[in-house]
């Protein structure tokens, strides 16, 4: 009796031990991050849109993929194309975008072999008086991002001077870059502008509501691969980051923030075609 008491004893022992064990390292593994709760893991299946931003009040991504995003800075939401919108308030205000932590090592794979991309969104701001940042995806290592879309200096109270920088590395050789577009007629009002880069074609096209206005064949591109690939930033480059999220550069002075709104922001890793682009943009009604 004694003996099957002893062993009774044990086993209870071993199983409290063992839970109490398991319950620490849940706590350990699971830190708190911000995206939204009582959603399902995303399973890292393959889908061509990236981010879906509605910006209905938060800045959650509603695509398949859950990137895990905080808005940083003075920020609000008002009334946009469709529903809310996002909207920069003040300096040092950006979106971070960082992967679901339990489909990373997929997501980052998958941009790193990005190939070709779509980005498009509604925005409506005054003109920049400093250089500023819409969207890129960092390299960790580099003054500038694997891609940058970004507002040029402009004098110009209606036309928007637009540059894109690109990286390749797919050749084992850094290619780099770069497209600049005049477009009239943006600061203002909201106005819906798409960047579609075809790496089959190594052609880039740029749509302002809907309809092309600026096309070119980028000489020796190609379909594009990354490295060192950091998180995605909206509303400003990401040396401007605080800390910087990259350690080739820190915050310049003659960089900003992006203080307008934008509502509907979306990046695919395909070109879309201009009739796809055209149904983004009729899709405000």
């Amino acid at each position: 009796m004694k003996i099957k008491k002893y062993i009774s004893a044990i086993i209870v022992l071993t199983v409290l031990l063992f839970g109490a064990q398991s319950c620490f390292q849940d706590l350990e593994n699971d830190p708190a991050f911000d995206y939204p709760q009582g959603f399902p893991d995303p399973t890292g299946e393959y889908k061509p849109e990236k981010l879906n931003l509605p910006f209905e009040g938060d800045v959650y991504d509603q695509s398949t993929y859950q990137f895990v995003n905080s808005g940083v800075g003075v920020y609000s939401f008002i009334d946009g194309v469709k529903g809310k919108a996002y909207k920069g308030d003040a300096d040092t205000t950006y979106v971070l975008i960082n992967n679901h932590p339990a489909i990373s090592k997929i997501v980052e794979s998958e941009i790193t072999n990005l190939g070709s991309f779509t980005v498009s969104f509604w925005m409506k701001s005054s003109r920049n008086t400093a250089a500023t940042g819409l969207f890129s995806i960092t390299n960790t290592k580099t003054f500038w991002s694997n891609l940058d879309i970004f507002l040029e200096n402009t004098g110009s109270e209606t036309q928007a001077f637009f540059k894109v920088h690109i990286y390749n590395e797919r050749t084992g050789s850094r290619v780099e870059k770069w497209v600049e577009a005049r477009v009239d007629n943006v600061f203002g009002d909201w106005v819906h502008m798409a960047f579609v880069y075809d790496g089959t074609t190594s052609t880039m096209n740029i749509y302002k509501d809907g309809n092309s206005v600026f096309q070119s064949v980028i000489t020796g591109l190609g379909e594009l691969q990354f490295k060192d690939v950091g998180p995605m930033i909206i509303g400003t480059f990401p040396y401007q980051a605080n800390p910087s999220l990259t350690s080739g550069a820190t915050n310049q002075s003659w960089a900003g923030w992006y203080k307008g709104a934008l509502d509907q922001f979306h990046f695919y890793s395909e070109p879309l075609t201009g009739d796809e682009v055209k149904e983004l943009y009729n899709s405000k009604n």
